[in-house]
Order: structure tokens, then sequence, then C-alpha cells
């Protein structure tokens, strides 16, 4: 009771400070939730298509040209006979060793993307020898860039990282010194704001130094290439569950995602020993702090780029954080802006030009990276960090691959829920963390929630936990931090995450979920610190 009264005094405190905000943040969610898009949206398959149509004549005489567009081709369903993707495949296998060497670093990444995402092993040996030249090209410091000059260049170096990833999860293994050094070239080139810039200076020290000039595309390609990079070495693990749910919620073998050829798709992970975690993981926090305020879509000069590069980041960055939401608002910002700039002919323009703005734009509305991480993982496995659900009835198919239905759940349908002791829908909301919708809430509701946290029973606990950390307010951290003091594991997991993402802290202060008592306490300790730094005038918490 004492710890509940002190949460009602800070709230108390705190109302009148936060009201204004409250009902801005509320009024926005719901003009968002009205326009939410996901890549199955009309709209959204409208742009797809005429953007489609546009390329269906087109061609690049570059390599790198001929792949992109393909790839949206591919990433579209179309057939692997396509027109466009037989044309990009041939110019691969014409291409000699030489030929490869000589050409740029887009192409050499473009052309190994393509030839994965095929998912055929026949052309494995292919793959190789593109990999094997882009190894050969990396600069000493362990960036890549143009061979005239000494400096590396983040938008190259997302290319040969894209490269890399394609070959470790079509079971090739590209060498680790390369990823190594390549990692540590990225950490020393952030800016300490967290971007980048687009000639990376090089302080030969991880002394973070200005690199001047830093964009949003460049802070979207080096934050993503930083991300893949921590996965492909294990040092950013992905969001788990507890050993035991795991192996409950393994995906059967008979539903594993497989192609034609019944290739099925796996990811390895590489040994690191020359990375420091901790480095690595607080420089991806410098580099989402700078997102939360920095970011600009608007009078890009090179759009349909900046938002492949900004989708494959936040990609990445959904399934290693676990907060995966099926209408995110930055998807949403990139289909008004690409709603409102198609041409007449159904493409988009850009500096990159028409033919590859296009295709990167259309790679943005299908969400590539997403589709790629579903395909190698399970899409169970991105949204939510488990496995299948285990009610087939909660599934469907779409495009040819089993997944589960997304059928929000709002917090006052929740409510109704926990009040039934006996709801079978428990089990299954709380498998799917995707499926809990927060618009709307009203205080109300809020309290209630909050009272539950301190009351309910384990199961609703913890959905109340994951409502209020999804509703991202710091005035709901008290009760997050008293969850993180329940007796059940699962929900003090679900608080540690809830806090992450109300913090905007990446890896937030550790805990595995397989923790003790004392390691449950020490990061509570280490949360209490960090909520007094951002909330000076709170008296007393948990």
């Amino acid at each position: 009771m004492a710890r509940l009264s002190q949460c009602a005094s800070i709230r108390s405190r705190c109302r009148f400070r936060f009201r204004e905000i409250a009902l801005i943040s509320m009024a926005f969610l719901a003009v968002s939730h009205a326009h939410a898009v996901t890549p199955d949206s009309p709209e959204v398959r409208a742009l797809i298509g005429q953007g489609l149509k546009y390329l269906e004549s087109k061609t690049d005489h570059r390599l790198g040209g001929k792949c992109l567009i393909a790839l949206a081709f591919l990433k579209s369903e179309a057939s692997h006979d396509h027109p466009r993707i037989t044309e990009a495949l041939e110019a691969c296998q014409a291409m000699s060793v030489e030929q490869i060497l000589n050409d740029s670093v887009y192409s050499n990444g473009l052309a190994v993307i393509l030839l994965s995402e095929l998912n055929d092993p026949r052309y494995h040996d292919l793959m190789s020898r593109f990999g094997s030249a882009m190894e050969q090209r990396q600069k000493d410091h362990g960036g890549w860039g143009y061979e005239n000059r000494g400096t590396g260049d983040t938008s190259q170096t997302q290319y040969a990282v894209l490269c890399n990833w394609e070959l470790l999860r079509s079971g090739l293994t590209p060498n680790v010194e390369s990823v190594e050094a390549c990692t540590n070239w990225l950490l020393r080139t952030q800016d300490p704001y967290g971007a980048w810039g687009y000639q990376g200076k090089d302080p030969g020290s991880f002394e973070l130094t200005s690199q001047g000039s830093t964009s949003s595309s460049m802070m979207a390609a080096g934050l993503g290439s930083l991300m893949i990079c921590g996965d492909m070495l294990g040092l950013i693990k992905p969001y788990e569950v507890s050993q035991q749910q795991q192996s409950h919620d393994r995906i059967p073998a008979a539903l594993e995602r497989t192609n034609e050829q019944g290739a099925k798709r796996t990811m390895r992970i590489l040994t690191s020993k020359g990375v420091d975690k901790t480095r690595l993981l607080n420089a991806i926090s410098r580099g989402q702090a700078w997102y939360e305020t920095q970011f600009k879509l608007e009078s890009h000069g090179y759009p349909g780029y900046l938002l492949y590069s900004l989708e494959r980041y936040k990609s990445f960055e959904e399934f290693l954080s676990g907060n995966a939401s099926v209408e995110p608002d930055w998807y949403q910002q990139g289909f008004d802006y690409l709603k409102k700039s198609q041409n007449l002919t159904g493409g988009w323009s850009g500096s990159s030009g028409s033919v590859c703005t296009t295709a990167f734009s259309v790679l943005f509305l299908l969400r590539s990276t997403q589709r790629s991480l579903e395909a190698s993982l399970g899409e169970g496995t991105l949204i939510g960090g488990r496995g299948l659900s285990a009610n087939l009835a909660q599934m469907k198919v779409r495009y040819g691959r089993l997944v589960v239905k997304q059928e929000l759940t709002q917090v006052d349908q929740l409510l109704g829920m926990l009040e039934d002791s006996d709801s079978k829908d428990l089990e299954a909301l709380i498998a799917n963390s995707a499926a809990l919708s927060v618009s709307n809430v009203g205080a109300g509701d809020a309290r209630r929630l909050q009272q539950i946290v301190r009351s309910g029973k384990p199961q609703a606990r913890l959905l109340a936990v994951r409502a209020l950390g999804k509703m991202r307010e710091l005035d709901y951290v008290p009760t997050l931090l008293y969850a993180m003091t329940d007796p059940d594991k699962r929900v003090v997991r679900e608080a540690r995450d809830a806090l992450r993402f109300v913090s905007r802290r990446f890896q937030g202060f550790g805990l595995p979920d397989n923790f003790d008592e004392t390691q449950q306490y020490r990061v509570l300790d280490k949360w209490k610190a960090w909520y007094r730094h951002v909330r000076p005038d709170a008296l007393s918490i948990p």
C-alpha cells in the first residue's frame, strides 16, 4: 500500500504537467491509427502495382541497377522467370572475376542480395565469387569506398555489410575478421551525436570526433549496418523467451519456409572476439537517440535510397529489440511521402534516377528487409519474439506462408478479458505482443491497468505491464519499476522490456531471461537511478 500511495503522489504532482502533452499525443494516435496502412493495404498495393508497371519496361546499364529492379519484382512474389529477374541473373552470370573487381561496390552487393533472395543452392558458387571480390575491396581501416579515396564510404559500406549478411543466411561464411574490422570502422566513424557522415573521418581510435555534415540517410545506413554486424557476430541477441518456452514454441519442421527446390533458409552466427559489445550497444543507443530527434524525410535528394535504408534499419531494430508494431509510424510517414510524390507514370523521381528510385520505393513499401528476416527466422519470431502460435485457428496464409493473424485488441477489450479469469484468449494475446493496441487509452483505464499490476493474477499482471509499456509514458515508469519486483519471472521480463521501450535504451541495463534475485535487484536499482535522472522531481519511487 505504501508503494501504491507513493506512485499516486507522483502521478498527482505530474498530472497537470503532462495533461496537454497527453491530449496532443492521444489526438495524434487517433489520427495516425485512422490512416494506418500495412504492405497489404489496398492503397499500398496500388502504389506498388503502379511502380512495378513502370519498371516492367525499364532497365539499367549497371549490374546493380538491374539487380535492384529484379529485387523489386522478386520481393513482390513475381515468378523467377520474370524478364527483369532473368535479365539481372544472366548479367550476374556473365561477370568475370576481373569485371566484378572493376565494378562498383553497389553492384557487387546488390548482386549478392539478389542471388541470396533467389534461394537456390545452384547460385552459391556465384555468390562466393562476388563475396570474395567484396572482401578484396575492403580498405585497411575496415570500411569500403571509392578506389581513388582513402576514406571509407558509409553508403558503400552498408552494401558490403548486406553482402556478408546475405552470404551468412544462405549458409556461406564470410570472413569474421572482415566483419569485425567493418564493425569497428563504423564504431570509430560515428559522430558523437549519433549519426554518420558520407565519407567517414576515422580518428584511428574509439574517441569519437565530429564527422562534419551528417544526414538522415547516412544515419540509417550506419545504424542499420551496425545492427546487422552485431547480429552476425552474435553480440546482439534477438528478443528471447526462456529456454522452456522456446522448446514449446519452436516452428514445426513441416511449417518451415521453403522455395520451389525445397531449400530451407538458415541463419548462423559468427564468433567474435574483436568487437567490444558495450561499445557497440552504446553506439546503437546514440544512433537511436539521434533518430528520435533529428531524422527528416522531406526534401531529400535521394528519397528512395533513404527509405530503403530506413526500412532495413527499422526492421532489424524491431527484430533485435522485440518491439515490433504492425503499423509503425515511420512506415506511415514513408507511405504518405510516396503517395503524394508518385509520378503519373507510376514511378518516383530522385537523384538516383527514376528507375532506381522507383525500385527502392517499391522495396520500402513491400517491407523488403522484414520479408528477408521472416524467411530466415519465421514471422512469429520477428513479431513478438516467439515461434508460431500453437493455435492454428489464429493463423492465415499470406504469400504462401503461414503467419499469425494480426487482429488488434484494444485496452478496453483487454480489461474485459482480464475480468474473465477463464478467458481462453489471454494466452494467445500473451504469445502475440503486436496484437495489443494502446491508442486512445483513458485515464480510468490506465489507472485500472496500474491496479492490476499490483493485485491481478500473473497473466493479467503481464498483459497490464505490456499495455503500460506500449503507452511509452514516463508517468507509468513507477508502476513498471514495481513490476520488476514481481514474483513471476514472466512479469519481470515484460517489465524489463517495457522499460527498455519507454526509455529507448536498446539493451537497457541487461538482465538475462534466466536471472537470479541478485541480478534482478541490481538491474532494478539501475532503472531507479535512470528514472531519478530523467525525473529529478520524483521524490520517491518503488
